[in-house]
């Protein structure tokens, strides 16, 4: 967060230790400066939830849970455009590692019938103790069989445009 005048910095550590306030204002631009070590997201569904492309069309489910993708989300995009947002998302929110360090997993689960799992997984550094900081996350979206976009997807959506139009702040949507 910037003061009228100051200049843009760069810092080389960044310390959160903020209350939910300011990650809630400033927490996009503190992730531009955060050094994570790695950031894993993984999206499992049923195989007919997958809209894939190019060499990936040809790769079949060889049981009831294949890996059919994993590696950096670069590689995975083009040929997942459908079944990879989530993933270009988590590479756009954190610029250290961006597309090629941000691995992406994707997983043809025949039990996931009515269902997309999306779990994410990210570390930093070592600390003093040598012991790193993790955080994993871990969504089910209910989708119908078949469908690229889980069926709370639309209402998660909606929620959100709502309540940026609430924002004392900065009322309206605005786009960029």
């Amino acid at each position: 967060m910037r003061m009228k005048g100051e200049t843009s910095r760069h810092p080389d550590l960044v310390v959160e230790v903020a209350h939910p306030k300011i990650i809630q204002e400033s927490g996009a631009q503190i992730l531009r400066h955060a050094n994570l070590l790695s950031l894993r997201v993984t999206m499992a569904t049923h195989p007919d939830g997958f809209r894939l492309e190019g060499p990936l069309a040809a790769v079949h489910s060889t049981g009831p849970r294949t890996v059919l993708y994993e590696g950096p989300v670069r590689g995975l995009c083009p040929f997942a455009p459908r079944n990879s947002n989530t993933m270009a998302a988590a590479a756009l929110a954190a610029p250290s590692l961006g597309f090629d360090r941000v691995i992406g997993v994707l997983v043809a689960d025949l039990s996931l019938t009515d269902m997309h799992v999306v779990d994410v997984e990210l570390s930093g550094p070592p600390g003093p103790t040598g012991r790193s900081f993790a955080v994993h996350t871990h969504r089910e979206n209910p989708a119908e069989p078949g469908a690229v976009t889980g069926s709370a997807t639309v209402t998660a959506f909606w929620r959100s445009l709502l309540g940026c139009c609430q924002l004392p702040s900065r009322p309206g949507i605005h786009l960029c």
